[in-house]
């Protein structure tokens, strides 16, 4: 629950990365789309003043050129005439169509427009009465659409007679193209008006991310209650406001987490029964089965008991002391659960603890046949723990040890010294612990398939092992191999 708790407040958290993501993105994108229509459309109100302020030019050279080309569209007076005004206005072309739009004379340098033709339609718009500006036409050496300026004209004769009508068609793109540039490099106008969209996308994105925050502020919130409930403050509840979708979700989470609280405090009170029932059981076993052990003692020391009560009486003595020691692991287990007990610590000596219980487990071993053995230095530096949780760590190994040792083999319990505290190990070179089982030999009550064939162990040792050392933090290690043996290590901090 917890888990999925914490991946809700992570989706909270991404998602409003995401929201706000798509908002700049949505933002960067209206900009752009936004200046790519403000340049177009000014590109384009460039050319229709350009047309607008010189849509008369055509009819006022036709004017000035109209005695020249009388005398010939190609004759010399024609061409020092356009040369003339070309030089006045180098951006200007000119060019004389006939009433089809068909190109009879081109004055550009280098001229390039014989024989092509211009769309008489756009003359005649251009001409006609208030034309919607600007008007576009592809000019005789042009390869896009541009503005232009045009009149009527007769093509007379060199004698002067009237001839049949035309045009005077002068090219402006290229005087409107200059204008542009120039416009652009130099006007001041254009820059404060770019540094001003600058500074309005700038102010835009900023007030649209406090805007935006302003509006999922409830979310954040219900977010940041998810994170520390699912961080073990199940006291955590939020707000309700309003009765919109997240009102709604506050008040399902509020209905979740009072659920979720109950179950906890319900399973917290059945567990704290669980352990006081296997404490009180584990301790209520000991008076009887001290009883029965003592009476089976008696009957077996008396005379003229037969070979098959002793055999009798001696398995009562075997499962007694199963008995017994299921009880201690039971109530070792009833105060390793009681984790709001703090541990009884203490400076003790390792090695004088390994002595004492190595000289109580002499006797099974003398009865398995295994010799049983400790290296500890009496030296050894004294270590800071449980002395009785660590004297249970130390009774499981040795006992597990003798029981998986066949007789003839042989258990030590070594120690030394390390950088980070005391190590101790209890080695024996018995039937080994499978690959594959490694991992499972710590669980409660799990028991290997050699212990399942003898028809010993309660699965509990590793278990209470593995707990006392993380109660202490210690670290603990186990190394087998099938066959070989097996040696169980643990680390002990200095006092």
């Amino acid at each position: 629950m917890s888990g999925l708790l914490r991946r809700c407040g992570r989706l909270g958290r991404s998602l409003y990365a995401r929201i706000a993501l798509v908002y700049l993105s949505s933002l960067l994108l209206l900009c752009v789309a936004t200046a790519w229509i403000a340049i177009s459309q000014f590109d384009q109100l460039g050319r229709e003043l350009q047309q607008r302020l010189e849509v008369d030019l055509a009819d006022n050279l036709a004017r000035v050129m109209q005695p020249a080309l009388r005398q010939g569209l190609d004759s010399p007076a024609a061409r020092d005439m356009a040369r003339h005004i070309v030089s006045i206005n180098p951006s200007l072309s000119l060019y004389v169509l006939d009433e089809g739009g068909w190109v009879i004379a081109d004055y550009a340098e280098p001229a390039c427009g014989l024989g092509r033709r211009v769309d008489p339609q756009a003359l005649e718009t251009l001409l006609g009465d208030e034309p919607m500006l600007p008007v576009l036409a592809l000019s005789p050496c042009g390869r896009q659409p541009g503005v232009f300026s045009v009149a009527r004209l007769r093509l007379g004769e060199p004698d002067g007679t009237g001839g049949p009508p035309g045009y005077l068609y002068v090219d402006l793109d290229n005087a409107s193209y200059a204008s542009m540039v120039a416009m652009v490099r130099t006007s001041s106008i254009l820059r404060t008006l770019v540094a001003a969209g600058l500074m309005a996308l700038l102010v835009s994105g900023g007030f649209g991310l406090v805007w935006f925050a302003l509006l999922t502020r409830r979310f954040s919130r219900l977010t940041a209650a998810v994170q520390r409930f699912a961080d073990g403050d199940h006291g955590q509840r939020v707000a309700t406001p309003g009765d919109d979708e997240l009102g709604r979700l506050a008040r399902a989470f509020n209905d979740m987490a009072g659920t979720i609280e109950a179950q906890l405090r319900a399973l917290q009170e059945t567990d704290h029964q669980r352990r006081e029932l296997v404490a009180n059981l584990s301790h209520d076993f000991r008076t009887p089965l001290t009883s029965l052990r003592g009476y089976a003692e008696q009957l077996l020391s008396g005379e003229g008991v037969d070979e098959e009560r002793r055999r009798m009486l001696t398995a009562i003595l075997d499962n007694t002391d199963r008995l017994t020691r299921l009880a201690q692991q039971l109530s070792t287990l009833a105060r390793l659960d009681a984790y709001d007990k703090p541990l009884r610590r203490e400076p003790f000596s390792l090695a004088e603890l390994a002595h004492d219980i190595v000289g109580k487990f002499q006797h099974q071993a003398r009865q398995a046949g295994v010799s049983l053995t400790v290296d500890c230095d009496p030296a050894l530096p004294r270590v800071d723990a449980d002395l009785g949780l660590i004297d249970r760590v130390l009774s499981n190994l040795i006992d597990n040890a003798l029981r998986a040792t066949p007789a003839g083999g042989r258990v030590r319990i070594v120690a030394g010294t390390r950088p980070e505290g005391v190590r101790l190990a209890v080695i024996d070179g018995g039937v080994g612990i499978a690959e594959d089982e490694l991992p499972l030999v710590t669980q409660r009550f799990y028991r290997t398939r050699a212990s399942l064939v003898r028809g010993d162990g309660s699965g509990l040792g590793l278990s209470i092992v593995r707990e006392i050392c993380e109660r202490h933090g210690a670290a603990w290690k186990i190394d087998s191999t099938l066959g070989e043996g097996t040696e169980v290590s643990v680390i002990l901090p200095y006092a």
